[in-house]
């Protein structure tokens, strides 16, 4: 009965969604996980498929499947998607030349040490400098991409890649970086 009325509130556009959300969240995060490797796309493919079910919330034929078979077909396209995506995205790590430093990456326990570093520098970059640098140098995404995606002009995104890779420069350096 409750799924009828979350259907009959996304249709007339008065909080089905939310409804929605709060009740099928934990289940289409599960399914995106299944299909997905790190836990931001497995988040982001869970944020698209509410957007998918806000779009096609008119469509939504109670007398073809229950609400919930309709929105695990929504998680798993959804989830299939983001795999595409990152399937065919090219990886650009942080390399010694974009810092101007040169890291022995042999010794495994310097390895981690440095990779600490760069985790707590990178968690403590405030927003939106942290996504855009994770867009840059974990999702591997252009400058023009991630400005669009953040609604930043290309030069800015340059501007805080450039000063937030000094900042790591310094970080690494101060945390005892093995080099």
């Amino acid at each position: 009965m409750e799924d009828e009325r979350i259907i009959k509130l996304l249709k007339s556009d008065d909080g089905g969604l939310e409804l929605a959300r709060k009740k099928y969240s934990s289940l289409v995060m599960k399914i995106c996980r299944g299909f997905l490797s790190s836990e931001f796309d497995a988040q982001e493919a869970c944020a698209d498929c509410f957007i998918r079910l806000w779009k096609t919330r008119r469509e939504i034929d109670a007398g073809k499947s229950s609400l919930k078979t309709y929105i695990c077909m929504l998680a798993r396209h959804s989830a299939i998607d983001r795999a595409r995506k990152e399937k065919n995205r090219v990886t650009v790590p942080i390399g010694e030349d974009d810092l101007g430093l040169d890291v022995d990456y042999e010794d495994e326990a310097a390895k981690r040490i440095n990779m600490k570093i760069i985790a707590d520098c990178v968690r403590s970059m405030p927003s939106p400098a942290r996504e855009v640098f994770i867009e840059r140098y974990y999702y591997c995404r252009s400058v023009k991409e991630i400005a669009a995606r953040f609604g930043l002009k290309p030069k800015k995104v340059e501007n805080i890649l450039a000063r937030d890779k000094k900042k790591l420069k310094a970080a690494l350096l101060k945390g005892g970086i093995i080099l």
